[in-house]
């Protein structure tokens, strides 16, 4: 034997003494801190001296034990070291993409499905060093062979994450490039097709600027809201009072009387006179009837008020205080409170609610639309509660499903109808639950008495209310014909009311030519009751 070798072992074996020297003088203390100490390497190399007396295994079995747990242990700390820093590097590198964070549950999935197999092949290595005993050296191979294996594995795993992030990347360039030829071949196509129409262009412009001149509001946006702000000062009989704080039975000047009052939504305003109010506001100047925009002192403002307030009055006229003197406005209705207006208005609404199918009206109603503040409104939150709860902003239900409320109305009137416990005017109009689905004025037992009620306004122009006992109706909204049509629908009573007078007018001018023939000598005709 050569000496290197003989030295080598001399020395193994003196160290290896040395070793169970120290132990059996520590041995108490380290059975004393067996959890502690059992994974040292002198107690790892030397555990079957501390079996202790009660354990039936044997010593080599205790010190097979112990291996196998110190083993386990490190390895698991050192596999969940090494993987956990790869995936937090892995996952810092890669946290900025959704797509990237995908590839991180499939790198983890197949990591998992590495270390499932290692797993297995460590069992089986604990099986086979039962089996070989003090074969350890064999053992740290296999260990040392498994662990290159995957790191190998981890590497190329982060290579086709790699790849897989260029690939990505080249696939979003190309997308942005073909919609870019795209867009470019879609403005080419809006150069060749849009140059020929400009002239037709023009021509619509001016047919459209023509509708809204004869018809204002019919093209545009809602536009159609009537309002002043909350601090508009109105000329009451004894003073001046702000708008927001008049209720209906207050007495404007003139012996005007506040019939209701309309809260809604606000909207852009116009400054005339200090007076800030709706553009398509109507008012009197120099004889005529104009819209507030019109007026040659107004001018549009940045303002906007999330509520507007507005009056419907005995005579459909409020007088404001501007910083010139009064200015004398109409109240929301604007139409006359006349028996034609009131014919030509109903006539309108039934024709725009109904169509083709409009109903034939044999009477007209006696009260404005008001309903009871008793009756009961479905919140989208709040369950059933009274009407008189309603604020703008609600959402309440109508018959297609949920409607936000944009304005409230508040007013007295002097007769109602009694329909199942609730008051309500033959002013509404209600759906009809047949299949004809008309709209119609309700009937029922007329009740002669002062009622202060409500009526809503709402997107979709209708909504539901529950009577006394439970039963629902579908009603029409403060505006009658939706919010939307307010506009056209002054504008169709205005022409029919002129229809109406232009008829009246031919008829006296008939009769007073018939009168005239009749009384002449000249002519053909005789007088009745004579030959």
């Amino acid at each position: 034997m050569e000496a290197k070798y003989l030295f080598v072992g001399l020395t193994l074996a003196l160290t290896f003494g040395f070793v169970l020297t120290l132990n059996s003088s520590s041995a108490q203390d380290i059975m004393a801190h067996w959890s502690e100490r059992r994974c040292d390497f002198d107690v790892l190399m030397t555990a079957f001296m501390y079996k202790p007396a009660e354990d039936t295994r044997s010593a080599s079995d205790f010190a097979t034990e112990n291996f196998k747990f110190c083993i386990g242990s490190k390895s698991n700390n050192y596999l969940q070291t090494i993987f956990g820093v790869m995936f937090e590097a892995l996952r810092k590198q890669f946290a900025a993409s959704d797509i990237m964070n995908e590839v991180f549950g499939v790198l983890r999935t197949q990591l998992n499905s590495i270390y499932a197999p290692f797993a297995g092949l460590m069992g089986r290595f604990w099986v086979k060093f039962r089996q070989i005993g003090g074969l350890a050296s064999r053992i740290f191979q296999h260990l040392y062979m498994s662990m290159k294996k995957a790191a190998a594995t981890a590497l190329a795993s982060l290579f086709i994450a790699l790849s897989l992030q260029a690939a990505f990347m080249n696939t979003i360039d190309l997308l942005i490039k073909v919609i870019m030829i795209v867009l470019y071949i879609l403005m080419a196509l809006v150069v060749v097709f849009f140059l020929p129409i400009l002239p037709f262009l023009v021509i619509v412009l001016i047919t459209v600027a023509g509708i809204e001149k004869s018809m204002p509001g019919s093209t545009g946006p809602m536009g159609s809201v009537f309002c002043f702000h909350k601090n508009t000062n109105v000329i009451m009989k004894n003073g001046i009072e702000r708008i927001s704080s008049i209720e209906p039975g207050d007495i404007l000047e003139g012996g005007n009387i506040v019939q209701g009052v309309v809260e809604v939504p606000g909207e852009v305003l116009y400054s005339l006179d200090n007076i800030l109010v709706s553009g398509y506001h109507s008012v009197h100047y120099e004889g005529k009837v104009i819209y507030v925009k019109d007026h040659p002192r107004s001018f549009i403002t940045d303002k906007k008020e999330q509520t507007l307030w507005t009056l419907i009055t005995s005579k459909r006229e409020i007088s404001v205080m501007g910083s010139n003197g009064p200015l004398k406005f109409l109240d929301w209705d604007e139409i006359p409170d006349t028996l034609e207006a009131n014919k030509a208005w109903d006539f309108t609404v039934n024709e725009m609610l109904n169509g083709n199918n409009a109903i034939n009206l044999s009477m007209l109603p006696t009260s404005p639309p008001c309903i009871d503040p008793s009756a009961r409104v479905r919140t989208h939150q709040g369950g059933l509660i009274p009407i008189s709860y309603i604020r703008i902003g609600t959402w309440i239900h109508d018959e297609l499903g949920w409607t936000k409320v944009t304005g409230v109305c508040v007013r007295t009137v002097e007769n109602t109808l009694l329909i199942d416990g609730t008051h309500i005017t033959d002013g509404n109009w209600i759906l009809s639950p047949s299949g004809s689905r008309e709209w119609k004025h309700p009937t029922g037992i007329y009740i002669r008495k002062p009622l202060t009620g409500y009526q809503l306004i709402t997107e979709s122009g209708s909504f539901k209310i529950y009577l006394a006992s439970n039963k629902e109706l579908i009603v029409r909204d403060f505006t009658e014909v939706g919010s939307t049509q307010i506009l056209e629908s002054d504008f169709r009573v205005e022409n029919l009311i002129k229809a109406m007078n232009k008829k009246d007018a031919d008829k006296e001018e008939d009769e007073a030519v018939n009168v005239s023939r009749w009384n002449d000598p000249t002519s053909n005709c005789s007088t009745p009751g004579f030959s």
